[in-house]
């Protein structure tokens, strides 16, 4: 498994991360946003959308199915990190 979907399965199970429509919720907190390069277009332009308002980095790399399985669940297709020092370690590990 790729190094930051080993993080990113951490920041979950630390609760630093939120998933889904949870992400819209707690947006004034999201510090980056995984998006899975699956998704649909008008979800992906909803999402993008936000992160461009609010000025969140997004990464898109990742299809659903890998970040699903970074955490333990099904369907992922949004992930928001909450905690800054995730963030950074993410950002990191992903370039």
């Amino acid at each position: 498994m790729d190094k930051t979907l080993s993080t990113l399965g951490l920041a979950y199970r630390a609760r630093k991360a939120v998933l889904g429509e949870e992400v819209l919720n707690r947006i004034g907190k999201v510090k980056l946003m995984f998006i899975a390069s699956d998704i649909s277009e008008k979800s992906r332009e909803r999402f993008e959308k936000k992160c461009h308002y609010y000025d969140i980095v997004h990464i898109d790399r990742f299809d659903s199915e890998s970040l699903s399985d970074a955490l333990g669940r099904n369907n992922v297709k949004v992930i928001g990190i909450l905690d800054e020092g995730f963030k950074e370690a993410l950002l990191k590990e992903s370039e």
